[in-house]
């Protein structure tokens, strides 16, 4: 019993280290951010797979889902959260040009909120 107590004890640990190692190197809104421009892009005429990855339903369904979260910090705070803002100046490169451009284009009822973005604050 103990044994196998501790080989669960051991696997959690593991897992939890490499959760968090992963953490530090992967922000899953930045990667929404980058599939929703890479949509808005035409396809390419290469001969690229369009064969989804197995688990790509559960991406798209947290991008829904971080998308919504947004939407609802706007209706209640009148702003985008800075964790966003960041992360839209990252994905940009601090060009305030495309990240308004960006907002305007994806956040339709939201437009009027894009003058007041700045990358320096963030």
């Amino acid at each position: 019993m103990k044994t196998s107590m501790s080989i669960i004890v051991f696997f959690v640990t593991f897992i939890a280290v490499s959760v968090a190692s992963m953490a530090e190197t992967i922000n899953p809104e930045e990667a929404c951010i980058r599939q929703n421009i890479a949509r808005s892009q035409p396809p390419s005429l290469s001969a690229e797979s369009t064969e989804r990855p197995k688990f790509y339903f559960l991406a798209d369904q947290f991008c829904r889902e971080a998308s919504r979260v947004v939407m609802f910090y706007v209706r209640l705070n009148g702003k985008f959260p800075s964790y966003y803002v960041k992360t839209l100046c990252d994905v940009f490169g601090n060009d305030e040009k495309k990240v308004k451009e960006y907002v305007v284009t994806r956040w339709v009822g939201f437009s009027k909120l894009a003058s007041a973005l700045t990358c320096v604050s963030h």
